[in-house]
Formats: structure tokens, sequence, C-alpha cells
């Protein structure tokens, strides 16, 4: 796993079935099943899931 929370979130969400890439465009934005994530809301929805655990703080 990485140390980074986000792409930490992105390999658990991939491992789970979620089609999870980042937009290219701007590296603070992923794209999970086609809708528009920022990095918080990518973690937020790994641990909203029960993905993840931990208090990570994005800045």
């Amino acid at each position: 796993m990485s140390d980074d929370p986000c792409h930490e979130a992105a390999e658990v969400l991939r491992v789970m079935g979620f089609d999870v890439q980042p937009t290219g465009d701007d590296f603070g934005l992923w794209l999970v099943d086609g809708e528009m994530f920022s990095d918080a809301e990518l973690v937020s929805l790994a641990h909203v899931i029960g993905l993840m655990a931990g208090t990570e703080t994005i800045q």
C-alpha cells in the first residue's frame, strides 16, 4: 500500500470493483465509476463504505 491516503483509497476501491482513474488534468481529482471526486472525497468514500480505517487529514 501507498503512504499517500488518496492512492491507498484508489487502490482499495479498485480491488472492490470500482473503476477509479485520475482525471489526468488535475492530480487532485479522480473519476470513480464516471463521477468526479476530489482527493478528500475519494478518501471519505473509502472510509464511509468501510474499506479504510484511520483518521487521515487531507490538506
